[in-house]
């Protein structure tokens, strides 16, 4: 115990250099922090961004239609299947869909459309879809009953190629799912802009009962998407919803009747581009781990190889009236173990501040980004991203800090501990 208070105390007595160290170690934890909690939200933001809207978080269709869409690969809309889907404790909301592709267009132009058909109401609890409208309204719960046209929402880049606008009637072409031709008048509602841009340049939203009733699938549909609490978690949901309904995931083997199986897939079997992509930056935080702390620890061992030279007369005399050389040892490190401790500290609390600071207000980008953002892999980001501030991104830091801190130590305080009293006295080693 007096040994290691006499290790702190000895920091003061270069008052220079030990600052100049705990500076160095307090601005690399400040900075791993904030770049982990920048880092974490920049992930975040791609998952969301990338699962909001199109995909959702889970998807749930047969196992033929995962292998080879076809607009005659459906299941029943069950209820009860439903139901058993929300007991599951990480689902928020469950929307049915039908995919189908097509012409849409009038007299002058036409375009290849994704018709993405929606139950109203469900798909806007799943999806902020609501909140990409840029135009006009969303899509009315009941359809409109016949002879009026068929309510559509448009990408805002397929209006723009249409050029047309809310009140605009285009015609719709698909194939339906007993081999026939569905076509229908649509009148346009409401156009949105979700920062997905195969959504917006591509997609045309229209009714569920709609397309029910022109591709020719009563009361079928190609998919469920899920919307979970957790996007990381994505897949022990996916294997969870598997359990409740009965159904198959991808680690399954192959289903002997894949038109039958339903199959509940996460988002990162769905875009295995983008969780490649996640995966390879989270293994990139190593490399700036090594580099950080490297120059941190490089830092606490110059200081202390200094100093131990600087005391080495001071630690013979020591030794010569009895300290025992694993006391002399346990006051070296002592100093190490203080200086990373208190940088790391001081580091944790300006790093997690400023960490806060983006996740409460953002990090504005729009100096480098302009004020539309950017896209990055189909996905626009705004001109402000906001960092996560967790547990784990504040503590961590530190605690390595501490580990490296110990292990530097160690050679200053093996070479002092080694020391021969009578010639270190005397100057001559």
């Amino acid at each position: 115990m007096i040994s290691a208070k006499i290790g702190i105390r000895n920091l003061a007595r270069n008052r220079w250099r030990s600052g100049l160290t705990l500076g160095g170690i307090a601005v690399s934890v400040a900075f791993m922090v904030w770049i982990l909690g920048f880092m974490e939200g920049w992930i975040f933001t791609m998952v969301r961004g990338a699962t909001a809207v199109e995909t959702g978080q889970v998807q749930i269709h047969t196992a033929a239609y995962a292998d080879n869409p076809r607009v005659y690969r459906s299941f029943p809309l069950d209820p009860a299947l439903l139901d058993r889907i929300r007991t599951v404790p990480d689902v928020d909301a469950v929307a049915p869909r039908i995919r189908l592709y097509g012409l849409v267009g009038h007299e002058e132009k036409s375009v290849v459309a994704r018709v993405l058909a929606v139950d109203p109401d469900a798909e806007a609890a799943a999806t902020p879809i609501t909140e990409a409208l840029s135009e006009g309204r969303w899509l009315a719960q009941t359809p409109p009953e016949y002879p009026a046209p068929r309510e559509a929402v448009l990408g805002d880049q397929v209006a723009r190629q249409l050029r047309v606008g809310v009140g605009s009637e285009l015609v719709i072409f698909f194939e339906a799912a007993d081999g026939s031709l569905g076509n229908d008048l649509l009148e346009v509602v409401g156009l949105v802009r979700t920062g997905n841009s195969e959504v917006d340049r591509s997609a045309v939203y229209l009714n569920l009962a709609d397309a029910q009733y022109l591709a020719a699938l009563d009361g079928e549909i190609h998919e469920l998407v899920l919307k979970t609490r957790d996007l990381t978690a994505a897949r022990e949901t996916a294997t969870a919803v598997a359990a409740a309904i009965g159904a198959d995931t991808p680690a399954s083997p192959p289903p002997d009747d894949p038109d039958g199986t339903l199959l509940v897939e996460p988002w990162q079997t769905l875009m295995p581009s983008v969780d490649q992509m996640l995966t390879v930056s989270r293994q990139s935080y190593v490399i700036t781990y090594l580099l950080i702390y490297l120059v941190a620890a490089i830092g606490i061992l110059n200081t202390q190889r200094m100093s131990a030279l600087e005391r080495k007369r001071e630690f013979g005399v020591l030794m010569a009236i009895g300290m025992r050389p694993r006391r002399l040892f346990r006051m070296v490190v002592t100093e190490s173990l203080a200086l990373g401790t208190l940088g790391g500290l001081l580091g944790t609390a300006l790093g997690a501040g400023i960490t806060w600071l983006h996740a409460t207000r953002g990090l504005d980008l729009t100096p480098f980004t302009g004020e539309g953002g950017f896209t990055y892999m189909g996905v626009s980001f705004s001109g402000r991203i906001f960092a996560v501030l967790s547990a784990e991104i504040v503590f961590q830091p530190v605690i390595v800090m501490v580990a490296v801190a110990l292990v530097v130590g160690l050679w200053p305080a093996l070479t002092t501990a080694r020391i021969d009293p009578a010639p270190t006295i005397a100057g001559r080693s």
